[in-house]
């Protein structure tokens, strides 16, 4: 199987704990207790979500489950113990006909076959590869 590599780059907007983070054209403000942009354990939940409506969408043909509309509630529970969320709540609201046990049974299915569920329920080496000083 083919290596891909995927890449962001984040940088400081000139306000103070204001970020950007890019790919390719797209753009995300990140900012620490904003308003006015979205904080990092925030973008993690996004991501999450939208990993699975996207897994959900691509698949469910596929899995031959049909659905007319769902939305997905991402929640991420902090507490002063560690940087990082301690625990990360799913749930999904599906407008179908569909069993629950299919219901189940395709949200198994696309939590499983989801990149980002897996690099947070999976170990990956982080690695820094680089500091450059700028002057």
């Amino acid at each position: 199987m083919a290596m891909e590599t995927f890449k962001v780059q984040v940088t400081s907007t000139g306000q103070p704990n204001e970020y950007q983070a890019a790919v390719r054209d797209f753009k995300v403000k990140l900012a620490p207790d904003s308003t006015a942009a979205v904080s990092s354990h925030e973008a993690i939940l996004q991501a999450l979500g939208a990993c699975e409506a996207i897994v959900m969408a691509s698949f469910n043909k596929q899995q031959d489950f049909t659905y007319r509309d769902f939305y997905y509630t991402v929640e991420g529970i902090k507490s002063d113990d560690r940087p990082g969320m301690d625990r990360i709540g799913v749930a999904v609201h599906l407008n179908t006909d569909e069993s629950k046990q299919k219901c189940h049974e395709f949200m198994d299915f696309a939590e499983n076959t989801c990149p980002v569920m897996d690099n947070l329920t999976n170990t990956v080496p982080v690695k820094r590869t680089g500091v450059a000083v700028v002057s």
